[in-house]
């Protein structure tokens, strides 16, 4: 009896679905089907046998992108190159989704500003809040554990989520970007007006 890898789950899941786009984008690299075809099978043997398949997160992105490698290592080789397909290569630029360093900057800061809006949240908010929302906990463990009904586990969540909310105020944020002073009312102040 076959057993089924998890490498094959995971590609007749994650990657298989984009096939007719690869064939297309191989297309138009190849600029006909037979070679086209040959190159998706190409990509899709080099992803069965990739190690790092499970931290792959952007499927269509990386077979397209393996594609367009394998086809220019395919040119490098070949003694005979029409000028077009070169042409056709420098196109097929694959959108770069890595945020660019004001995002990553604006980022790191919203991390701090959350840390420090979770540290000023009592205790039952704060606790409820890490444990569904950042350690990804069930609701019903998490009653069963802290001993309270699921409605008021929900209560605690919302009201955790709206004291983190109100602290979060972009006003606040921008405030604290721009110097090292506290703002006027600080966020410390807000959710212990709040609790």
């Amino acid at each position: 009896m076959p057993v089924i890898r998890q490498i094959d789950q995971w590609f007749v899941e994650e990657v298989l679905p984009h096939e007719q786009v690869l064939l297309a984008a191989a297309g138009r690299m190849c600029g006909n089907g037979e070679d086209a075809r040959d190159l998706v099978h190409d990509v899709f043997a080099r992803v069965l046998s990739t190690d790092g398949w499970q931290a792959i997160s952007d499927h269509r992105g990386y077979i397209l992108r393996m594609a367009r490698n394998i086809f220019i290592d395919r040119v490098r080789r070949s003694k005979i190159v029409e000028f077009r397909r070169i042409l056709d290569i420098e196109d097929f630029d694959m959108p770069d989704d890595a945020p660019d360093q004001h995002r990553v900057i604006a980022g790191k800061q919203m991390v701090v500003e959350l840390a420090r809006a979770l540290d000023t949240l009592p205790e039952h908010f704060r606790k409820v809040f890490i444990r569904r929302r950042i350690e990804g906990q069930s609701p019903s463990q998490m009653a069963r554990e802290l001993g309270v009904s699921l409605s008021t586990l929900e209560k605690r969540l919302a009201r955790a989520v709206h004291l983190l909310t109100e602290a979060l105020q972009p006003c606040d944020i921008g405030h604290r970007a721009s110097t090292d002073e506290e703002p006027p009312f600080s966020a410390r102040q807000h959710l212990a007006s709040q609790s």
